[in-house]
């Protein structure tokens, strides 16, 4: 209940700044999100600045509500501890395997949880795509839910640029599955190319510019579907 009336209050202020035209907030392909009813999925988004967060959760339709993954140590003080967990935000330890955060967060996608990651696993601050990490697509196979992937655009000035009326624009792809494997053992060389995939799916959906090591191959794509 705590995060619904918080989630709430937040989604209304938000979209209040934006129906007075002060945010400058836009998105497209929300017809492309899975029906809510059909349980969790996880969003896949290129991360630029913290205002991300606020900018996907308030202009995805509310049901969408987000739970997300957040670096251990946000939880170190009491209060913050108790909000973010409360906020069902899952505690994980960066550069590690963690083991129980994935479990945690498989178990919330199959409570029907639409979880966001970042698989850059790192904000990027200038805009540019950063290479992936394959979490996502671990947790994706282990939960049995689609991946939706997504991009962001607009927020590099962070909560300054919010000020100064700067446009964001958030795009949603075509949803997808991927193919279980026995027992979710994943070879290296399958990670690597699903890991690329979903990144190629990321990046051909951002300005040209801010494609970082994905500009070729998202050319590349793009010459052989009009080839």
């Amino acid at each position: 209940m705590f995060a619904y009336v918080v989630y709430g209050i937040l989604y209304i202020t938000i979209n209040f700044f934006r129906l007075i035209g002060w945010w400058r907030w836009t998105i497209e392909g929300i017809e492309r999100l899975p029906p809510r009813d059909q349980g969790g999925m996880i969003l896949v988004m290129n991360h630029i600045n913290w205002v991300d967060i606020p900018a996907v959760g308030a202009l995805l339709p509310f049901r969408y509500r987000l739970s997300w993954l957040a670096k251990i140590e946000i939880f170190a003080h009491p209060v913050a501890g108790w909000f973010f967990r409360n906020m069902d935000v899952i505690p994980i330890r960066r550069g590690k395997r963690d083991l129980a955060a994935l479990d945690a967060a498989a178990e919330a996608l199959r409570k029907g949880a639409v979880l966001l990651i970042f698989p850059e696993g790192h904000r990027s601050r200038n805009g540019i795509l950063q290479p992936g990490r394959g979490g996502a697509i671990r947790l994706a196979m282990q939960a049995g839910v689609p991946i939706v992937p997504m991009a962001i655009t607009g927020t590099e000035h962070g909560f300054r640029g919010t000020l100064r009326r700067e446009p964001v624009h958030i795009t949603i792809g075509t949803p997808y599955r991927i193919d279980p494997l026995p027992d979710n053992k994943i070879p290296a060389d399958v990670m690597e190319r699903l890991t690329t995939e979903m990144m190629v799916k990321i990046a051909s959906m951002l300005p040209p510019a801010q494609r970082g090591p994905y500009a070729g191959l998202v050319e590349a794509a793009t010459t052989a579907q009009i080839g």
